[in-house]
């Protein structure tokens, strides 16, 4: 039999993703690290761009207390471009697209809460490609990119000093 206290932090730091009702992409986890610890990462565009695999460059020009984004990423036929505006919120950091030939709606946003020594973080992912991809399959390939985004972050975050 394992431990529990083995059993504990790995099933903390798991990422779960579901589709809700509406469409989006939902994924949660809770990493054994301060919040300030994972803001390092996640408040960096950059950063979490690299978190990504499909995610080939990412560049971002300061707009405010806001950034604007270029992003080449791969898709199901070929590179994704698209530019979008990534700003700070109360709990986190809201991504919305600014313009794209490739798709027609993402929004990404991270919400991260406080739980003493570990940190709660939360990922909602929305793509549409229009209607080039039917939307099943759009939402299981974002699930599985949210959820190895997820597991990167985590990794990212235990490499820490």
């Amino acid at each position: 039999m394992i431990p529990t206290t083995l059993i504990l932090p790995l099933f903390l730091m798991a990422p779960v993703v579901n589709i809700d009702a509406s469409g989006a992409v939902i994924g949660r986890m809770t990493l054994d690290a301060p919040i300030t610890e994972v803001r390092k990462i996640v408040g960096d565009a950059v950063k979490v761009g690299k978190l990504v695999p499909q995610v080939k460059s990412v560049t971002a020009q300061p707009a405010g207390a806001c950034v604007t984004l270029d992003v080449v990423s791969a898709g199901f036929i070929g590179d994704v471009e698209y530019k979008s505006r990534r700003c700070p919120t109360k709990t986190g950091w809201a991504e919305h697209l600014t313009s794209s030939d490739d798709l027609k709606q993402m929004d990404a946003i991270w919400t991260l809460t406080e739980r003493g020594e570990q940190t709660d973080v939360h990922f909602s992912l929305v793509v549409d490609v229009g209607a080039y991809a039917p939307t099943v399959l759009v939402q299981s390939l974002t699930k599985t990119q949210v959820e190895t985004t997820l597991t990167n972050l985590r990794d990212q975050v235990a490499a820490l000093p």
